[in-house]
């Protein structure tokens, strides 16, 4: 009896020491895993501390884009406006260039001796003149030979006939405009001429310039791509 008890004494210790060496590890091993943890709660701590820094950037980023955007349509609006009204004044300049150049004619007419001898012709005079006049037959050219030139043409061809001519100036919407010429016809009153065709022209303001004309019989003009309404117009002797 009393040996086995030794004998069992004698195992007993290395167990209990063996034990208490793997506890003491399992208990170095939670506490390092425990580290760990918190190491790895900090690190993800810190990432979405860094994640909610970019979304607030990304989101200020948005905001300035959507401002940059709405500035450039805003500045893309203002430079329309302003190219519009550069071509308007462009037009209008033009315009005014044209009426000089027609005063100027009208200045060397008188100085040539026409200005006094110009009378107002009858309705078939002035019939019999554009029959005659071949301005009519002149090809149009937009740069080099437009309505501007029929027209100061017609009036210069009918002062040497000794018949009085006006220039006339049509004004329609966004700046355009056009040029023909007019008689003062001493038994039907005041006509208009397209001198590009000999047609005449029932002008009246707030009717359309195209549908304004008196066509030769047979043709029928096409509405034009552009408003050609009359606003106004001015008749210069």
């Amino acid at each position: 009896m009393y040996a086995n008890t030794r004998t069992n004494n004698k195992w007993l210790l290395p167990v209990i020491t063996l034990s208490v060496l793997v506890i003491a590890v399992l208990a170095a091993a939670l506490l390092l895993l425990g580290q760990e943890l918190a190491d790895t709660r900090t690190l993800l701590a810190y990432t979405q501390g860094h994640l909610v820094e970019a979304e607030t950037d990304l989101r200020s980023t948005q905001t300035n884009l959507v401002a940059a955007e709405t500035e450039l349509t805003d500045t893309q609006g203002d430079l329309a406006q302003v190219t519009t009204a550069l071509r308007v004044a462009s037009e209008r300049i033009a315009s005014l260039e044209s009426a000089l150049a027609n005063l100027h004619v009208n200045y060397e007419r008188l100085t040539d001796g026409y200005g006094y001898v110009l009378q107002d012709p009858t309705y078939e005079m002035v019939m019999a003149f554009l029959a005659e006049d071949d301005t009519s037959a002149n090809p149009y050219d937009v740069h080099a030979y437009n309505c501007t030139d029929f027209s100061a043409d017609v009036k210069a061809n009918a002062a040497k006939q000794g018949i009085r001519c006006a220039y006339v100036n049509i004004y329609f919407p966004d700046g355009r405009g056009h040029a023909i010429v007019a008689f003062d016809t001493t038994d039907k009153g005041l006509i208009f001429i397209e001198p590009q065709t000999d047609e005449e022209a029932n002008l009246r303001v707030g009717r359309r310039y195209y549908d304004s004309l008196i066509p030769r019989p047979g043709y029928h003009y096409p509405e034009p791509d552009y408003d050609d309404t009359i606003l106004r117009y001015t008749v210069i002797w």
